[in-house]
């Protein structure tokens, strides 16, 4: 039971990191433009991408950051945390965190920007590592795979309620999450740079 608790906690972690909001709204704006079905195949095509990116850094992440280059996993909390609470802040203040090129072929956009950064972005990437090398690999695999179900179940639910949502709404949804993200990403740094103490003081 609590090792079942402790990979929900982490699910919703990582589902933070992905943040859905910004699915909601890409999937609101090409809901003006695109048939549904297709949207349908570009929100399955993505997860599924988005999935197998933080599977591969969940695996190999921690190799590469440290014996390749051999970064320690709180310098990567400073970097992920402050790249979160950028986006948050744009978020904030402007309401949303996409910017959607236009493209004839919807599912030219499946892989960038919605795969990544949208969904296996910087802030998830970093929650991938740091889960694997905290709590394991299987557990990490569980929460993201966890997390990737939700934000899919998220987007096609936006398919079929979008059009009784105003974008004011919408607009005011993204910058209370934005406000959010930001102070998970304060958070992170805060982590971070603590971590960093400590291996300081360990090793004087």
């Amino acid at each position: 039971m609590g090792e079942l608790l402790s990979i929900l906690s982490s699910a919703l972690f990582m589902l933070i990191m992905i943040d859905p909001s910004d699915k909601v709204l890409l999937v609101s704006l090409l809901r003006e433009d695109f048939h549904i079905e297709d949207i349908k195949t570009l929100i399955v095509r993505a997860n599924l991408i988005g999935f197998l990116l933080l599977l591969t850094f969940a695996v190999t992440g921690q190799i590469i950051l440290q014996q390749i280059f051999h970064i320690d996993i709180n310098a990567l909390r400073v970097a992920g945390g402050f790249v979160l609470f950028k986006i948050g802040l744009e978020a904030l203040e402007s309401g949303g965190m996409l910017t959607l090129k236009r493209e004839k072929n919807i599912l030219a956009l499946a892989a960038v920007p919605v795969a990544t950064p949208l969904i296996a972005g910087p802030a998830a990437i970093t929650t991938a590592i740091t889960l694997t090398a905290e709590k394991g690999l299987y557990h990490a695999t569980v929460a993201i795979f966890i997390a990737i179900l939700l934000t899919a179940f998220t987007m096609f639910i936006t398919l079929y309620v979008i059009k009784n949502v105003s974008k004011t709404t919408l607009g005011v949804f993204v910058r209370i999450i934005g406000m959010f993200t930001m102070a998970i990403g304060a958070q992170m740094m805060v982590e971070g740079v603590v971590g960093i103490y400590l291996l300081m003081i360990s090793a004087a």
